[in-house]
């Protein structure tokens, strides 16, 4: 319940830390205090590009006038054409029967005028002769002196006919109205001329009804006549005649064209200019008055201070609620795939205060340009002091909650979230002390690519455009990287000192045989240390085998039985074959005095000031275990012996690399005392698996969080390496000899 209380109260700080930096850094920052008409005291450059807005809408709003002033565009309505001609066709028929009717009233006409010079030279001949006939009795008469005869009756001639041209009265009932003299053309025109004439108007009328569209009749009509569309030229009376009937029946045909006058229109509406103060260019200077373009751009880059909190009330509620996501996700995983860290409070201060230092480091250089050196160094602490794949989520977990913290962008998520990834696993190859360089160097060359990469994502064809400034930033992410790595190397010490946290450099400089415990096995102790080297790489290859920590295993076996270094001499391994000193002992003495290397091996811990994980493996190293030689010998001399005096009076292993050292140690002294008793391999295997079931049967493996299939890979594991240890001292059994006369095989 400690633990707990503890682990809560690291989260609830880190979490309201993160609520504090978010709602006081960058992105819902105080701002700028401007007011329209105010001047201004500092400089103010562009961060990014940004759009004057109130110019563009002015450009804009000129476009639109323009666009809606375009004059419009129309097209021939092919649908008038039907009615046209169908116009023209009953025009064409009625003066058609026009000029029969004409026709034969003409010619009645001329008939009847023909027979009446006819009647009147018959009766001037008739009264020519009947004057002659009375002039000659007239004389005759004189001569005789008689009465002179009656003068002859002349008839009178009959009246000349007169022109009536009845036909032409149906020109009146014709929609069309024509002159005189164009009544007359038209009556009098030639079959053919008049058929020509026809033919061009059909043809002048169609061009212009369905290709010309108008809504005037005012045409160029004579145009297309002069140009013989109606394949006839015709003469200047026909031309003006053609033109009077077409003018006469054209109907207004102009329709508008409404995709050409969309594309028109939408082409003049967005013909317009946006006005861009482009990044780091002068936004506002010092002195300037703050107009309303200057002000909205302000706004825009949302860099003026907010009214009142309740302006970004919503947004931080839902930039907290999203920050509480991504705790929630990071304490899961940790929970379901690292849960030691739940367990251990040094690790989980160690993580806090990380996560800490990193949140208020950031918000101290949220104005900064260029990368964030502690944004990376994280994910590259959390991989080397606590663990490599719990680096990696709350690496991109981190870049997500520090995006509100700078008021990052595209590439602020980027750049970081793939870049902490990346360092979080490279991390691994830092633990040999060579490597630490070209970990370095790689890292560098990879940020360096990874900027560049990205400004072609974001820019696209803009980023050759200012060379200078890409290779500069991506020379300066190199530059992170590499003094990433030299930093968290070089912190190292201070947060194995502070917190008790074990690297894997410090494990190394663990086991370096000049460690003065170890120097001591060597001199006081040499069958100790000779066991624990070689328990030290039984449980380093089970763990590695299995997915534990091989290290720290490593750094376990070597100091598992320190204690030994107070009583030597009472320990089988270093007796070198001379007198047993417990042969004079009490079986219950022999006991407790075994047991104390415990005791005193968490007291020269103590002293050294070896790391918690070495001290939890001394001390679980035997658990709970029975001293079956000691409990059996004390049994023959006295039935009043308690089980519980003959054990460890200690705690069983409480993880896989603890559980690995008590197992190596166990078949290590097992086998080593069968040798060279052993016979054959498949003995060593046997012990081995008796050792390790006889430990699982007497519950020694049960907070050890070993699996049964962990088991048998140690099993395996074991055996391994003790077949190629022990190999050439196991004594086989010499080959029969073959019987006489037999063929060897």
């Amino acid at each position: 319940m400690k633990k707990r209380l503890f682990h809560i109260i690291f989260i609830a700080l880190a979490f309201l830390t993160t609520t504090i930096a978010i709602a006081t850094g960058s992105y819902f920052g105080a701002g700028l205090t401007m007011e329209v008409g105010m001047r201004s005291d500092i400089l103010v450059l562009a961060p990014t590009d940004v759009v004057n807005e109130v110019a563009t809408e002015a450009n804009r709003e000129t476009a639109r006038v323009l666009a809606q002033g375009l004059a419009q565009v129309f097209t021939p309505d092919p649908n008038v054409w039907a009615i046209v001609s169908n116009n023209l066709d009953i025009l064409d028929e009625n003066l058609t029967a026009i000029r029969y009717n004409y026709t034969l009233e003409r010619e009645t006409f001329e008939t009847e005028f023909a027979q009446w010079e006819v009647t009147i030279i018959e009766m001037a001949e008739e009264a020519a002769q009947q004057t002659a006939l009375w002039n000659v009795a007239n004389a005759e008469a004189l001569a005789a002196g008689q009465e002179p005869p009656p003068m002859p009756i002349i008839p009178i001639p009959p009246s000349e006919p007169q022109w009536e041209g009845e036909s032409l009265k149906y020109f009146a009932d014709l929609p069309v109205i024509f002159n005189e003299a164009q009544q007359t053309l038209i009556v009098e025109m030639p079959e053919d001329h008049f058929n020509d004439l026809w033919d061009a108007i059909d043809a002048v009328a169609y061009n212009i009804q369905t290709q010309i569209p108008f809504q005037d009749i005012t045409t160029t009509i004579s145009h297309n006549i002069d140009n013989g569309i109606g394949v006839f030229r015709l003469d200047r009376a026909s031309d003006d005649l053609a033109q009077h009937i077409i003018m006469s029946q054209l109907l207004p045909n102009a329709i508008p064209n409404e995709t050409l006058n969309r594309q028109n229109y939408e082409a003049a509406l967005a013909n317009y200019e946006t006005v861009v103060v482009h990044e780091n260019e002068v936004l506002l200077g010092i002195g300037w008055e703050v107009t309303e373009e200057i002000y909205a751009m302000l706004a825009q880059l949302d860099m003026l201070s907010p009214d009142s909190i309740l302006d970004n009330l919503y947004p931080m509620l839902g930039v907290f609620f999203l920050a509480g996501i991504l705790f929630a996700i990071s304490l899961m995983y940790m929970y379901f795939y690292h849960r030691s860290i739940l367990d251990n409070t040094k690790e989980a201060a160690l993580l806090w205060t990380l996560f800490t230092l990193t949140l208020l480091l950031v918000w101290t250089l949220r104005d900064f340009a260029y990368p964030f050196l502690p944004i990376l160094l994280f994910p590259m602490l959390v991989s080397i002091l606590i663990d490599r794949r719990s680096a990696t989520v709350l690496s991109v977990s981190l870049v997500f909650i520090l995006y509100f913290v700078v008021e990052g962008n595209f590439t602020f998520l980027l750049f970081y979230a793939v870049a902490g990834v990346l360092i979080a696993l490279l991390s691994k190859f830092t633990t040999e002390r060579a490597k630490v360089i070209l970990v370095g160097l790689l890292v560098s060359i990879l940020q360096f690519a990874l900027s560049v990469a990205i400004a072609f994502i974001i820019q696209r064809d803009t980023a050759f455009y200012d060379l200078t400034d890409l290779f500069f930033t991506a020379g300066f992410a190199a530059l992170n990287g590499l003094l990433v790595v030299i930093l968290s190397m070089g912190s190292l010490p201070f947060w194995e000192t502070f917190f008790g946290v074990v690297t894997p450099v410090k494990l190394l400089d663990l086991t370096n045989p000049t460690n003065l415990l170890l120097r001591r096995l060597t001199i006081e102790a040499p069958g100790t240390y000779h066991h624990s080297l070689i328990v030290a790489n039984l449980a380093e290859t089970a763990a590695y085998d299995i997915g534990a920590n091989a290290h720290a295993a490593r750094v376990g076996g070597y100091y598992h039985d320190v204690g030994k270094l107070k009583f030597p001499h009472y320990f089988a391994e270093n007796l070198d074959g001379g007198e047993n000193p417990h042969d004079h002992l009490d079986p219950i003495n022999s006991a407790q005095l075994i047991m104390s290397h415990v005791s005193y091996g968490l007291t020269l811990a103590g002293e050294h000031r070896l790391p918690q994980f070495v001290r939890d493996i001394i001390k679980e190293h035997h658990g709970t275990t029975l001293m079956q030689y000691f409990f059996s010998k004390a049994k023959e001399s006295s039935t009043q012996v308690e089980e519980k005096d003959f054990r460890y009076p200690f705690i069983i292993p409480q993880s896989r690399e603890s559980a690995c050292v008590m197992l190596a140690d166990s078949v290590e002294a097992a086998v080593r005392s069968m040798i060279p008793k052993i016979q054959s391999v498949d003995e060593v295997e046997k012990t081995i698996r008796f050792i390790i079931r006889g430990k699982l049967n007497d519950g020694q493996l049960a907070d050890s969080e070993l699996s049964i299939r962990d088991v048998t890979v140690i099993e395996q594991s074991f055996f391994r390496v003790l077949k190629g240890m022990y190999h050439e001292r196991i004594a086989y059994p010499k080959p029969e000899e073959p019987a006489k006369g037999s063929v060897a095989t």
